[in-house]
């Protein structure tokens, strides 16, 4: 969630059942977004348990049947499925071609000639602001930015089998083994001691974290340890002081091949320095279709601002195609050109030692053998002016010591469905060799009242247990 939040409050480990406002006290975002969030789990977990990691109600609203189409495509039947407590609901039968949510072209299409496939649903949540869906802003308050929005995104996609005859349980198994829930590194995050006090009038001696203000650190997976064709690469990290949240719509955009640079139309460049634009920062361009493949864009540098016509010139961007319909954005990243901050903008991610980001803060990395990292996951680190710290768990190594905690990624957690097996034969022609959903009956009880009136209680409770009036 790239909004700008205070923090991210909500622990389940901690049990809370609600959040309950007091009269006369601060609203801070960060208590109202954790009772959703409590909610959430609550009503997540509870679906899980009654229905289990995945299935759909029996009938008419029984959704997601992979059904044979046309031109060697399928299509995906209407109706409701529950991923992880999760609802996914499918209002009409589409081609694979044809999902919201997951734009595709011919290209994208089954590319093998001939053989299995294993069709599954990829369930996840994701953060929309009013640049993604100009509907959130309220024409009346002038389009102000106010609330943003959690969307739940369900994407059909495939990957392919090398058995000759394949199964339900095979296509299982091929999830469970290549798809990341979160990706395999945890992070530890640290305000460094001793440091020299740079700005005496504005923090403590003591003080280990030196920004000026409060912020929400945001540290980002930019490049995963694989590429898309699963070649092993150096996986790389970004972040931001703002939780990523300083965004700039983009009206217009033309590139010059010759000097490598693009000159950007944007909607606004911020309300003031501190969530705007300035020479040298790294902003990365983002819309629709590259944020619901979770694409690593390069990110690019800003050269030039005009400020009059608000264009900035950007250095580097020249292998990127932006879609003007699908909600381009720039999203300015905070690293800067340091030691550790490579050519393309980006911090390379290594697990020997601590690794500086700014005002004192450090993270580390550590990741297990053949340990996976995936694109788009993330840590938050709450930094505190007023405290001169950083928010961060603690415990007790062998020795004693209190040490930072080595967590795992608060996100992006996806989870997965089997949806079905199906067959490209050697003209094209798509065939469903197995359906591997699962289902529940929805509970329902009859009831009738006794002859006091009452509804019956305990013995005198009259329900039929008959298959057909349940």
């Amino acid at each position: 969630m790239k909004g700008d939040f205070t923090r991210n409050t909500f622990d389940p480990e901690k049990h809370f059942l609600r959040v309950l406002m007091q009269q006369g006290r601060v609203q801070l975002d960060s208590d109202w977004n954790e009772q959703a969030s409590i909610l959430l789990h609550y009503l997540q977990t509870l679906a899980t348990d009654l229905i289990g990691p995945y299935a759909g109600p029996v009938g008419d609203n029984y959704g997601f049947a992979i059904l044979p189409g046309e031109d060697g495509h399928f299509k995906i039947g209407k109706g409701r499925y529950y991923v992880n407590g999760i609802l996914c609901e499918n209002e009409h039968e589409i081609n694979y071609l044809s999902q919201d949510d997951y734009p595709l072209t011919e290209d994208d299409e089954l590319e093998l000639a001939g053989g299995n496939f294993s069709v599954y649903l990829d369930v996840w949540e994701r953060h929309i602001s009013y640049v993604e869906d100009d509907y959130i802003r309220e024409k009346a308050l002038n389009g102000a930015d106010t609330a943003t929005r959690s969307k739940v995104i369900w994407q059909v996609k495939v990957t392919p089998l090398t058995y000759q005859y394949a199964y339900c349980q095979q296509g299982s198994s091929v999830l469970t083994n290549n798809l990341l829930v979160l990706s395999q590194v945890c992070m530890s995050a640290r305000a460094k001691q001793g440091q020299p006090v740079t700005k005496p009038c504005l923090m403590e001696p003591e003080a280990q974290y030196r920004g000026a203000e409060n912020q929400l650190y945001r540290v980002e997976i930019h490049d995963g340890n694989f590429d898309d064709d699963g070649n092993p690469i150096i996986p790389t990290f970004k972040f931001s002081r703002e939780n990523g949240s300083v965004i700039f719509p983009i009206k217009s955009i033309s590139f010059d091949a010759t000097s490598a640079t693009a000159l950007v139309e944007l909607e606004h460049l911020g309300c003031d320095d501190k969530l705007g634009l300035a020479v040298g920062n790294w902003v990365e361009f983002i819309d629709d279709k590259i944020d619901l493949h979770n694409k690593a864009m390069p990110l690019a540098q800003v050269q030039a601002i005009d400020t009059v016509n608000r264009k900035v010139t950007l250095s580097g961007p020249a292998n990127v195609v932006i879609d003007l319909s699908k909600h381009p954005f720039l999203r300015r990243w905070d690293q800067k050109n340091a030691n550790n901050v490579n050519a393309q903008g980006v911090i390379t991610l290594t697990t020997s030692d601590w690794i500086p980001l700014e005002e004192g803060i450090e993270v580390k990395f550590s990741i297990e053998d053949a340990g996976r990292v995936r694109r788009g996951d993330y840590w938050l680190i709450p930094a505190r002016h007023i405290t001169g710290d950083i928010e961060w768990p603690k415990i007790t190594d062998n020795s004693g010591k209190l040490i930072p905690e080595a967590l795992s990624p608060m996100g992006i957690v996806h989870y997965y469905a089997p949806l079905a097996i199906i067959n490209k034969n050697g003209q094209g022609s798509v065939t469903v060799s197995s359906d591997c959903r699962c289902s529940f009956n929805p509970m329902s009880y009859s009831c009738q009242y006794n002859k006091s009136g009452r509804l019956g209680i305990g013995t005198d409770l009259l329900c039929p247990q008959d298959d057909d009036n349940r």
